[in-house]
Formats: structure tokens, sequence, C-alpha cells
């Protein structure tokens, strides 16, 4: 038997085209099995720390994909990203796939809309500048379903609220504990002393559900219980000693990379950046799909795996322009 891990970014169009060739040689093809691991972004690059290991040979993946032959725990092979997984199936397999690229990427769309739909949260960007300039958008989850007053109030400096006068637009990043967390939020004066909320000065603590475990948690920053503001961080690495004593109410899941370069940036003894580090811009996001009759033809739930030299030529083509 061959077993075939393909894992990848569902909002990703090179995943979803892998993920359709390994489901396809699955179909046809006796004792072919396709292991499927369909990641959100932030989630799909912690992965990748993690299983890189498992291939000592390869330094670094590029690509939103990756996929290896066999168990990583008992010795896999290393395979790649699309060019080098379409160009392995049709070597072993005679595999051509002729579908056009915007069904895939529509694909993409569909599945981060359908899990985003499922999960019933609200969701934010939070561009982030370097000097003026973007370094890069994180894309927040807010869990608005267990800490609902929390997610208020936070987006309240979002948007804009009629009795508050800051907006997170144009906010410093005031402290950058490295390896530790990233702190912002203060709409009073930027120091990192101030802060404000809708619901007076300070709310209370409203849950202790959501764990430091992972980077890339929001939660509150606070002087002690109870003194939850406008001020917050996201985490940088697993931080369980907060846990308890922190209210968490989202997480970033696309964006680890602009949050690695925020890490690293150089602080004075204070902890402050040297830089100037802000929040550019910042809105609720919601993602639209494209209508299907735009774009070279429809796309529709098929796809084409026809061996015919045509079908042959524009999967080398793409090969060679990846």
């Amino acid at each position: 038997m061959v077993l075939i891990t393909v894992a990848g970014k569902l909002n990703d169009a090179t995943f979803q085209q892998c993920k359709k060739a390994a489901e396809h040689l699955q179909s046809v093809e006796p004792g072919f099995k396709a292991n499927i691991i369909s990641f959100l972004p932030l989630d799909y690059d912690l992965f990748l720390t993690g299983i890189l290991p498992a291939f000592p040979e390869i330094h670094r993946h590029n690509g939103n994909v990756l996929c290896y032959a066999g168990d990583p725990g008992t010795g896999a092979e290393y395979i790649g990203a699309m060019a080098k997984f379409l160009k392995w199936a049709k070597d072993t397999y005679a595999y051509v796939d002729g579908t056009h690229k915007i069904f895939y990427e529509r694909l993409a769309k569909k599945h981060m809309r359908g899990v985003m739909d499922k999960a019933g949260r609200e969701y934010c960007t939070l561009e982030i500048g370097v000097d003026g300039v973007a370094e890069g958008t994180l894309l927040v989850e807010l869990f608005t379903d267990l800490a609902p007053k929390t997610c208020a109030n936070f987006k309240a400096f979002v948007e804009g609220h009629p009795t508050i006068a800051g907006r997170y637009r144009g906010c410093p990043v005031h402290r950058i504990v490295q390896d530790g967390w990233i702190q912002t939020g203060d709409v009073v004066n930027g120091s990192g002393k101030g802060g404000v909320s809708i619901y007076g000065r300070t709310f209370a603590d409203e849950t202790f559900q959501v764990k430091h475990d992972k980077p890339g948690i929001l939660a509150m920053a606070n002087s002690g219980p109870h003194t939850n503001a406008s001020q917050f961080y996201i985490t940088a690495a697993p931080l369980e000693f907060l846990n308890g004593s922190k209210v968490g109410f989202g997480r970033c899941i696309d964006g680890l990379r602009t949050l690695k370069v925020i890490n690293r940036a150089e602080v004075d003894v204070c902890e402050r950046p040297v830089k100037n580090i802000t929040i550019l811009s910042c809105a609720m996001y919601t993602l639209e799909l494209p209508e299907d009759t735009k774009g070279p033809k429809k796309a529709t739930e098929t796809f084409d795996t026809e061996t015919e030299a045509s079908a042959a030529k524009k999967t080398d083509k793409a090969l060679a322009e990846e």
C-alpha cells in the first residue's frame, strides 16, 4: 500500500489541487491511500515546524502544501509542494490535471468560507506597519461564543463606537516581550499606561476558558483582576503561566510570518520597539465568494484528469512556471 499525506492551508489553491489529485488517485488506483489534512493558515505553519524534523535532509519547505509518502513516525519520504507532487503523480501514475486554476482558487475560498461559517464567530484584520510601511496582515478569529462581552469591547475599537473616541487604527505596539507576547491597544496616548473600555474605565474578567497554549492567542492585558480596558496582546509562544489570570478571547488564524517579524524587532531596555510599529488599519472581515460567472470559465465541482496531449502540456507548463 502507498500512503500519501497531503497537508496544507485549506484557503490555498495549490493545496486544493493536490488534495483533488490524491483523492482521485485513491479512487482509481488499488493500494493507494490518501491522508488529507486541512489546516487553517497559522495552524499549517505551526504544523510545518513540528513535522520537518522527520525529514532531516530538508532544511526549509516552501509552499502552502506539504506532500510526503509513508508515516513520519516510522520513516517517511519527502515529496514536496505542488509542483513536485504533480510531477511525482505524473511519473508514477501518468496523472495529469487539465483543470483551470481558477477552479482551485474558488474551491479554496469556498472551503475557507465554510469553516468560518461553521464556527459562527466574527473575524477581523489587523494590518501591521513598521515605520509606516505595511509588514503584513493578521486575520483574527474572535471567540464571540466564549467571551461575547470582551469581543464586543474589542470590536468597538476596531470599528469605532459612539461612546469612545479612540480606535485601534494608528495605535502603536508599545511592548514586545520577545518569544513572549506583542502588546498594543493603548488608545489613550500609546504609552502603554492608558486604556478605556465601552463599559467604563475598566471591566471585569469574563472567562478563563481560552488557554495560552500556542502562538497567536489574543488576550486582554490588565494590571490585576478585573482591570480590562482596551489593551490586548498576541502570544508569540505558549504562555501557560498566564492561564487563569488573563482573559483570552480570540486567536490569529493567519499571519504567523508577520508575528515572527514583529517578535524579532529590536527593543529598548523597557521592551518598547525601537522602530515605530503600529496598527496601520483594522476592520471586521467577511470572506466574499466570487461569482461563478466571472473568470475564464464557470467553476464547477468537477475536474479534468484527461491524459490527452493537451492536458499534459498544460500540466508541464504549470510545473515549469512554478
